[in-house]
């Protein structure tokens, strides 16, 4: 599995000489003709890192691929057998390459209620992310924002998780609620779905994100 992260600010005259070419002529022009820079900048920086992963995992050219980058939906590539999956928050794209069923997702380090944690967490995921904040039961229900850092860190952890497990799944339709959970074997996070493996999980606190990327098999 190869995965990487890229910030559109460093996008530069240089990639875009060396990478627009390979584009096919269709996509050239869709590109060219959103008028939108950021969302020009965006898409074009998932070709970017779509073929830099390829190459890696290929070991082909950067050219070799015929891709469709849909971020945040499904991306295709006809030409070879890998997986591929690409995301995009504000200013950051990411993409995963595996020969499994791969998902990616970027999740944001925010405060929270604890209303929305309980919408969208197991019992056991919410005593996860809850353990070590300085508030009883009864205050945090009262709270208007959870904003404890290790508390906000795990959070966007556990949410880039599910995002990451929906997109390996391989789904059209993002379920409401939980999908399916994550809870500790020791001092690991694992999927309680053993077709599902996490390959990455980390905080960046730097950008104030998490980043997650989960493959299924396809044995």
């Amino acid at each position: 599995m190869i995965y990487k992260i890229m910030d559109v600010n460093d996008l530069n005259d240089e990639l875009i000489a060396k990478y627009f070419p390979m584009l096919s002529l269709g996509r050239q022009q869709k590109i060219a003709n959103m008028k939108d820079f950021h969302n020009r900048a965006v898409l074009f920086c998932c070709e970017i890192i779509a073929r830099q992963c390829l190459s890696e995992h290929c070991d082909a050219p950067e050219f070799s691929f015929s891709l469709l980058c849909n971020p945040g939906s499904k991306s295709i590539l006809s030409n070879f057998g890998a997986e591929i999956c690409i995301v995009q928050h504000e200013n950051f794209v990411a993409c995963a390459v595996s020969d499994n069923y791969v998902g990616i997702s970027i999740a944001p380090l925010k405060h929270f209620s604890f209303s929305e944690a309980q919408n969208r967490l197991s019992d056991v995921e919410l005593r996860a992310v809850f353990a070590e904040s300085s508030y009883s039961f009864g205050e945090l229900i009262n709270l208007n924002e959870c904003n404890e850092s290790k508390v906000t860190k795990r959070f966007a952890q556990l949410m880039s998780l599910k995002e990451a497990h929906f997109y390996a799944s391989g789904r059209g339709i993002k379920p409401l609620g939980v999908s399916t959970d994550f809870e500790f074997d020791g001092i690991q996070l694992v999927c309680t779905d053993k077709k599902y493996k996490i390959s990455k999980s980390f905080i960046d606190e730097k950008n104030e994100i998490a980043i997650s990327v989960i493959e299924r098999s396809k044995q």
